[in-house]
């Protein structure tokens, strides 16, 4: 049935749709809104730079899929699909978002950001993968687990073998939620593949390279990729542990997530709970108050994490250091172009996890990897990494997605 009709009078339709077409991959869906350009435009505001790449009116999509959490289990996820409205095709595009606080504190979380709801107050969401859609790429954005129809579970932050699964069980279901609604996905000239783009910022970063390396190593009879484009990602996380958790001095808001990832490769690998790697009065703050609540209170490594565990990150074969190593994504070898970006100041994730990356898998034979380091000096330190991120979405559609620079 073709998307123009559903786009059109969607309510009256939706149970003969059903009918006609037996979904494999997709649980459930819903039409959320239809999106015209003119109105893409307005969020962009007045004279604006965005303009000359906003085409199509979109349609925006949720929907569900089964997907494979970090103990084994299957769980439903969700995820959103933008489509914009075109009379050929659409380039098949995964868009992973960065972080999303989960916090008790209502004044800190963020779940009600996830893509799937489409969130006003996400610009990652509400600008930039509407910006996609109306350039004709069709966006499917994984809510990740803990977010969405799964928002009562545990985030797995940044464990990549669960970013990189759901993220993919997502991208299958928009793919036949596309065929379902009669979307053509663009295909190469040359091999007559379907076109695949990847992309996300900071966790997003992480996830996209996350993905990338699943695709290439266990699915690359069902998915092609084009170009893959990463922003800032902690991809080297044994390097990241070293420099994080023997820091001297006040880390700030990125201990909050520092832990957030800690507590995630415990419940994964270990088991073993907050106490033994934070100080009492600390382990009791985090356990009832969440990761945020340090960031009031003191962000020194050396004072927050128990002797224990410090003495354990600096044995690379200890079981923690394992945990790191096994979600390191930085040095593999990639068929697909990549390009990468970052700013050489950031503040919330190290600037080497992109040197480390470009060079080892350019030493070991990645077809293409390019790396875009930004310099710009015109923010304050603690906003580098935000005003990097608009600068790599507007990268990215202009020169890198569009002609490979």
């Amino acid at each position: 049935m073709p998307l123009f009709f559903w786009a059109c009078d969607n309510n009256e339709m939706e149970d003969d749709l059903n009918n006609e077409f037996e979904f494999q991959y997709v649980v459930n869906y819903e039409f959320l809104d239809s999106i015209s350009s003119d109105e893409i435009s307005e969020r962009f505001g007045e004279n604006n730079l965005a303009s000359g790449f906003i085409n199509f009116d979109i349609t925006a999509h949720r929907i569900t899929y089964m997907t494979e959490n970090y103990d084994g289990t299957e769980v439903e996820a969700s995820g959103l699909v933008l489509i914009p409205i075109v009379s050929g095709s659409s380039k098949l595009t995964s868009f992973q978002h960065s972080t999303l606080a989960k916090d008790p504190n209502p004044q800190i979380d963020q779940e009600n950001r996830a893509p799937s709801y489409l969130p006003v107050d996400n610009d990652e969401i509400h600008l930039s993968a509407s910006l996609f859609a109306s350039n004709g790429y069709m966006i499917s954005a994984p809510d990740y687990i803990g977010y969405g129809s799964t928002k009562e579970m545990f985030h797995p932050y940044e464990h990549a073998q669960t970013t990189a699964t759901t993220s993919y069980d997502m991208l299958v279901a928009a793919r036949e939620y596309a065929e379902f609604l009669d979307v053509k996905i663009k295909t190469d000239s040359d091999t007559e593949e379907e076109e695949l783009y990847l992309l996300g910022y900071s966790q997003g970063g992480n996830s996209t390279m996350a993905l990338h390396k699943y695709i290439e190593e266990n699915h690359s009879d069902k998915f092609t990729i084009t170009r893959s484009a990463m922003g800032a990602g902690a991809y080297h996380k044994s390097a990241v542990g070293d420099y994080i958790f023997n820091y001297e001095g006040e880390l700030g808001f990125s201990i909050s997530l520092y832990l957030w990832v800690m507590d995630t490769y415990d419940r994964v690998y270990l088991q073993r709970g907050m106490d033994y790697y934070l100080k009492p009065e600390y382990a009791n703050e985090v356990k009832t108050k969440g990761y945020f609540s340090l960031v009031e209170i003191n962000t020194n490594p050396q004072e927050i994490f128990t002797e224990e565990f410090i003495a354990e990150i600096n044995d690379p074969n200890s079981p923690f250091s394992l945990a790191l190593a096994d979600n390191d994504i930085h040095n593999w070898r990639a068929e697909a172009p990549i390009k990468l970006y970052h700013h050489e100041n950031d503040q919330l994730v190290p600037y080497f996890n992109s040197v480390d990356a470009f060079n080892n898998m350019t030493e070991k034979g990645s077809t293409e990897v390019l790396f875009e380091t930004y310099t710009f000096t015109n923010v304050s330190p603690e906003n580098i990494h935000g005003s990097a991120g608009a600068s790599f979405f507007a990268d990215v559609i202009s020169l890198y997605f569009r002609s490979g620079i």
